[in-house]
């Protein structure tokens, strides 16, 4: 009995810490946008005093309702960007599986 009740403990407590890992975690980067091509939202950042282009390739309902990001009025400003890293896998045209890296936009914070 001692041991199913240990047994149990063990479980329970693996299935608590499993369930707090979040393989896709949130980001935040601050860039300026650049605006919308071929349906993906640009934005120049600089990390590591590397000047880059980040492209993301959907964004989230609700930041799309408070900036209308396909539209040129948000070129040029400056932003706060929480985004999640995610995979798609998708079959190129050799049936063979090809994985890609996507970015979503969680959040947008306009910096003044």
């Amino acid at each position: 009995m001692k041991t199913k009740f240990i047994t149990a403990i063990i479980a329970l407590f693996a299935a608590i810490s499993f369930g707090f890992y979040n393989p896709f975690t949130n980001q935040t980067v601050t860039g300026v946008y650049q605006g919308e091509e071929d349906f993906n939202y640009q934005f120049s950042v600089t990390q590591n005093g590397k000047s880059s282009t980040m492209t993301f390739h959907y964004v989230n309902d609700e930041v799309l309702d408070k900036y209308d990001l396909d539209t040129e009025d948000f070129i040029g400003e400056t932003f706060a960007i929480t985004f999640e890293k995610s995979i798609e896998v998708y079959e190129d045209e050799d049936g063979n599986e090809e994985e890609s890296e996507v970015l979503t936009i969680l959040d947008l914070k306009l910096k003044e």
